[in-house]
């Protein structure tokens, strides 16, 4: 019998949802639990080309078939990842049940759409109108639903159609000694060659990594010499002043060796890179995209864009890089916030307290 089932998305995806996940797994192992993941593997990673697990519900469908009896027979039983619909296996079980979710179909979807062919989106269309029944009962039936932000709280119950209420708040932790800060007069010696920061993958729309491109060359012509560090899956093709790393072991030195991070992407349910770039001492400018506003304004560690202007992006950054001052204030009240909120002690207190209240039901 499985202590602990979570059924969650394949993590050989990596991103912020294999974050999340990871996140919960350790958490639990830290409290005593003896978790297990269970998952559809998505077929990229196997090499099967031509199979219908391509099709998004099909494969979801038939891992909620695979791992049901699994689930059923688990101690405790949660669905943890960005969406509701990896946990079709979970309702059936007629178990109570935990979810933490990052964001909605709905949310990531419209994101995603603006940069993907015909193809894709013709998939999504055909997708939604089974699986997002499947992500509202997924959402509703549950015991008690957590969200990683206030911003994914809103839309998360708005999709299983309950209170906003009694979806809770469940942050996802962040490694604050490992992504410890430069000490700093060593950063405030970097300022006279400015780094920005990206971390994502280039070929993801919803990160937006076009806009930031398309607003490095306005930045460096108000401060000369400035560059771009890519971390993460780069682009095609790297632009004058842009610096590839491509996919790192440990995004630590290349964050805290930055001046400024930078997220310019259309929708993120909470945005791990922002956090650990705040943990690192770093003060972050972002696009209005959901779970990173509430980092970035309550914590004080930089600037929330307006909109998506390629104007705006360019003079918000150019505008901070020569104000030292500013930029030291939020250098300490973005690691101060982030040591708060998101330490993994915190975590597991929240985390403890969380899977208590679904074993109680």
């Amino acid at each position: 019998m499985i202590d602990l089932a979570v059924v969650g998305p394949d993590p050989r995806f990596g991103g912020g949802g294999a974050a999340q996940v990871e996140a919960f797994l350790t958490g639990a192992r830290e409290l005593g639990r003896s978790p297990e993941l269970l998952f559809a593997p998505h077929p990229t990673f196997d090499g099967r080309r031509w199979t219908l697990d391509r099709v998004e519900t099909i494969r979801q469908l038939r891992a909620g078939l695979r791992h049901a009896s699994r689930a059923k027979g688990a101690t405790s039983l949660w669905v943890a990842g960005p969406l509701a619909t990896h946990g079709l296996a979970v309702p059936p079980s007629d178990r109570a049940y935990g979810c933490w979710l990052g964001t909605t179909l709905n949310e990531e979807w419209t994101a995603r759409a603006r940069g993907l062919g015909s193809r894709r989106r013709l998939a999504q269309r055909l997708n939604a109108p089974f699986l997002r029944p499947l992500e509202s009962r997924v959402i509703r039936e549950a015991a008690r639903v957590y969200a990683t932000s206030a911003a994914s709280r809103t839309s998360i119950a708005a999709a299983g159609n309950r209170d906003e209420a009694e979806v809770g708040i469940l942050p996802i932790p962040v490694d604050i000694d490992g992504l410890a800060p430069e000490p700093d007069e060593t950063w405030i010696a970097r300022l006279e060659t400015p780094t920005l920061a990206f971390v994502g993958r280039a070929d993801d729309p919803r990160k937006n990594l076009p806009l930031l491109l398309e607003a490095l060359p306005l930045i460096r012509a108000r401060v000369p010499g400035t560059r771009l560090r890519l971390i993460g899956r780069p682009p095609p093709r790297v632009p004058e002043g842009v610096d590839a790393l491509g996919e790192v072991p440990s995004i630590a030195e290349p964050l805290r060796e930055a001046t400024l991070f930078v997220l310019p992407s259309w929708q993120e349910g909470f945005g791990i890179a922002a956090a650990e770039a705040l943990s690192c001492g770093i003060p972050v400018v972002t696009t209005p995209s959901g779970g990173p506003e509430q980092l970035v304004r309550e914590s004080g560690g930089g600037r929330v864009l307006s909109g998506f202007g390629v104007e705006e992006l360019a003079e918000t950054v150019a505008a901070l890089l020569g104000d030292v001052a500013t930029l030291r204030r939020m250098r300490a009240a973005g690691r101060e916030y982030v040591v708060r909120e998101h330490s993994p002690d915190r975590f597991r207190s929240l985390l403890a307290a969380a899977l208590d209240a679904v074993d109680s039901v």
